[in-house]
């Protein structure tokens, strides 16, 4: 049997995400899909616009991360858990691109957006400008589901590759 992408999503905050399922719920919020996308873009610029003006490590990923979330991506033995996981993660990103090199980054929000109450995933694009440590553009492309909470969206699933998508 064969699941569409919409159906997959709430297949997985169902066996999977309960928790967030259940905040999702209790909320009630039922915007339209155009409206979650526009807050969806609003929020990766935010947090874009946060990187530029130099918050530290910590204070990125806690405006970003839910605490319970949970990345993965190419190359990881195993996925990371939880904020302090992400901060290191983003740390390690930080030094990999250089001395300000973070400033240089920026994500693209894709089209393929799915959302459902308080939930939603998309790709995104996270292309960083070259740095005299890195030499060239480092782009990496990602699945993020979010969800919805009083401190508006969060992530709780990150999974990234090297690469962009296909034009």
């Amino acid at each position: 049997m064969a699941l569409n992408f919409k159906a997959g999503l709430t297949l997985l905050s169902a066996l999977c995400l309960t928790p967030v399922g259940a905040m999702a719920h209790d909320m009630g919020t039922t915007n339209s899909d155009a409206e979650i996308t526009e807050g969806l873009r609003a929020f990766f610029a935010s947090q874009d616009k946060a990187n530029r003006d130099g918050l530290s490590t910590t204070e990125l990923v806690k405006r970003f991360y839910a605490e319970d979330v949970i990345i993965t991506g190419e190359g990881d033995a195993v996925p990371r858990r939880g904020i302090k996981d992400a901060v290191t993660a983003l740390d390690d990103w930080f030094a990999y691109l250089g001395p300000n090199g973070n400033k240089g980054c920026e994500f693209s929000v894709q089209d393929s957006l799915v959302a459902s109450g308080d939930l939603a995933s998309v790709f995104a694009v996270l292309k960083c400008k070259p740095t005299p440590k890195t030499k060239k553009e480092e782009t990496i492309r990602q699945l993020f589901v979010l969800k919805r909470s009083p401190l508006g969206w969060r992530v709780v699933r990150e999974m990234w590759q090297a690469g962009d998508f296909a034009k």
